[in-house]
């Protein structure tokens, strides 16, 4: 992992609420290596969206990053500014949100979109309206050039987040953040989005953050995966690794909720018992111990360090070397 198209380094974010300072984000360290396709994944409040938000600068108002280095591509996005950081967004880094019908404009037809979105490049007309086509086609889309007259609504929530995608890579980006891609989709164009990630991220040899809470989609699609508790990476390694061998319980926890491991029929779907920590008063120690069934008493006043367990998969747990 050592050419890295991103390295974030101790990363911290904190918010000013009314009922104190939230530490959303506590020394978080993550690496993305170039070409490669990196999952996040965790369970809600774990942290993901603020971690989106930092990458990208756009976090709310009253958010504070105390500490840490969000490296990219020589920059320390941190330190830029926001001219400098518009001229980022959308060129060398894009991202694909969540819901498709709140990304597309609905008023504005597809072509006049992805058209005016390339407003950086010195090319005509009549040049950007076909690099709207290629893409367009290079995504699925039938009858490009003519459906680059419609707009949002004649095309089916699928198709939407294809127009996204398609619209995200237009500047040949180096990093393309998905922020929950599928979560909108049924299953059937869940795994069509995946296949298109994959091919797309093949051929244009971009690097992909892939966030999801989803585990069969970062099994099916991520060359590796970092997984998420409460504003703290737990876990990191290759997909293989992580999936086959977890070494975090909060991992091996997560990893027995997913349905698709169920064996035999039952009214109830397993749990972890417990909630997530308050994270404006976080507790010492480990933050997953109050949930964890092989918590020992090192864990509540020792927090662990972050571990490589074996080669390429690092940990923050005492027990990690068992």
């Amino acid at each position: 992992m050592s050419d890295n198209v991103l390295t974030i380094k101790d990363l911290s974010v904190h918010y000013a609420t009314n009922a104190g300072v939230l530490k959303a984000l506590r020394h978080i360290n993550l690496d993305v290596p170039r070409g490669s396709i990196v999952g996040v994944v965790g369970e809600s409040g774990c942290g993901k969206s603020t971690l989106i938000g930092s990458i990208i600068r756009l976090l709310a108002d009253n958010a504070d990053v105390p500490n840490g280095s969000i490296e990219f591509e020589g920059n320390d996005l941190i330190k830029l500014n926001q001219d400098q950081m518009r001229a980022i967004r959308g060129n060398s880094m894009s991202i694909v949100f969540q819901d498709p019908m709140s990304t597309l404009n609905p008023v504005l037809s597809i072509g006049r979109q992805m058209v005016d979105i390339q407003y950086r490049d010195k090319k005509s007309y009549a040049e950007k309206l076909a690099r709207s086509t290629e893409m367009l086609a290079s995504v699925g889309i039938p009858d490009p050039a003519g459906r680059l007259k419609q707009f949002p609504h004649e095309f089916s929530g699928g198709m939407q987040q294809r127009i996204s995608i398609a619209m995200a890579l237009q500047a040949n980006p180096s990093l393309l953040i998905a922020d929950e891609p599928t979560t909108a989709l049924d299953a059937t164009l869940e795994v069509q989005i995946i296949h298109l990630l994959k091919e797309l991220q093949t051929n244009m040899g971009c690097s992909i953050l892939f966030i999801s809470h989803h585990l069969g989609v970062i099994a099916e699609l991520c060359d590796f995966v970092v997984v998420m508790y409460a504003g703290e990476v737990v876990e990191e390694g290759s997909v293989r690794d992580v999936f086959h061998r977890p070494t975090h319980p909060y991992t091996q926890k997560l990893l027995q909720c997913d349905p698709a491991v169920i064996a035999e029929k039952s009214r109830h779907l397993p749990t972890i018992p417990g909630e997530i920590p308050n994270l404006v008063e976080v507790p010492p120690g480990c933050v997953f111990r109050n949930r964890c069934e092989q918590a020992m008493e090192q864990c509540s006043t020792v927090v662990p360090l972050w571990d490589e367990c074996r080669p390429g998969h690092f940990v923050t747990c005492h027990r990690a070397r068992e």
